[in-house]
């Protein structure tokens, strides 16, 4: 499978939000990419994006997403991330059907919590997030994410 890039999966989730008229801010943004990705390796045993999650303070970060949606602050975001040429992409999820019904079942459970909520959730013994951070690692493995078994 072709890696995509973490700034098109995104838009995957915005468009649920936009859909549904449910906010996403950055943060919130941030914690659903984690949860799909993290789900989406534990059932294929492969990260969907092309980029690592970073060790921030409050969580999981992938830093072209922050990089993207950073002038947002805590609000919501209100637009698509955009290729240097002003397009805007997102994951096809008719070639990709576990992908999207992870996306679908990690919108289902999560839409409903704030940035804040999900990123006390990512700060459970045993996140991916926690295991890289109580070793000092500055990025999330791949072996990280597929032992994290918080919810």
């Amino acid at each position: 499978m072709v890696k995509a890039l973490a700034t098109d999966l995104c838009n995957n989730i915005l468009q649920r939000g936009r859909r549904d008229k449910i906010d996403i801010s950055p943060m919130k943004l941030q914690k659903l990419m984690y949860y799909v990705c993290r789900d989406y390796a534990q059932k294929t045993g492969e990260a969907p994006i092309s980029e690592d999650f970073e060790v921030w303070q409050y969580g999981p970060v992938l830093p072209s997403v922050y990089g993207e949606f950073k002038s947002f602050g805590a609000k919501p975001i209100c637009c698509y991330a955009k290729d240097a040429g002003g397009h805007s992409y997102k994951v096809s999820e008719n070639d990709n059907p576990t992908l999207s019904s992870v996306i679908d079942v990690v919108w289902a459970k999560y839409k409903q919590l704030s940035g804040v909520e999900l990123s006390r959730k990512t700060h459970q013994a045993g996140s991916g997030w926690y295991r890289a951070y109580m070793a000092g690692r500055e990025k999330i493995s791949l072996e990280d994410i597929l032992n994290d078994r918080t919810d």
